[in-house]
């Protein structure tokens, strides 16, 4: 955070009415809105206009996720990373199982995107019964020529 002298004048309102807030953030998600504390940032008392510096922003993405994790019973970030190496996965067969998109996985562990609730499922059965890994991979080895191309002979 930039010091200047308090209170400063909004870039929104006008108002000489900005001051350094450490209130909790709120953080919206589908599932819900999570408060985000231990952050100082600018905070006009006239609009409720808050002002975050640049360099926050993921540290406080980070916190709104495990935020939300823990209030809705998620795996968090090192609990993903850790189940997923104790049964030797990459991220990438991880993601292949999911059916997710490439590098979400690696957003899940670094605690920068929130899993959705049947990913989580899923994540957690897999973690339960590895067996389910090599038998999903095995199918998508089957099914790997597509629907519409014909056998090889």
């Amino acid at each position: 955070m930039s010091r200047r002298k308090y209170p400063a004048a909004c870039d929104v309102c006008g108002a000489r009415a900005v001051r350094l807030s450490s209130a909790p953030l709120q953080r919206e998600f589908r599932e819900g809105t999570f408060a985000v504390e231990g952050f100082e940032y600018e905070r006009c008392d006239a609009c409720g206009e808050g002002f975050i510096d640049a360099a926050q922003m993921d540290p406080i993405q980070r916190a709104g996720v495990e935020a939300a994790r823990a209030g809705l019973g998620r795996l968090s970030s090192s609990e993903i990373r850790e189940m997923r190496l104790a049964i030797g996965i990459t991220q990438t067969v991880l993601e292949s199982q999911l059916g997710v998109s490439a590098g979400t996985v690696g957003r899940w562990e670094r605690g920068g995107e929130l899993q959705t609730r049947i990913a989580d499922n899923f994540m957690r059965l897999l973690f339960a019964h590895p067996e389910l890994v090599t038998e999903a991979m095995g199918a998508m080895a089957r099914d790997s020529r597509g629907p519409y191309r014909p056998r090889s002979r």
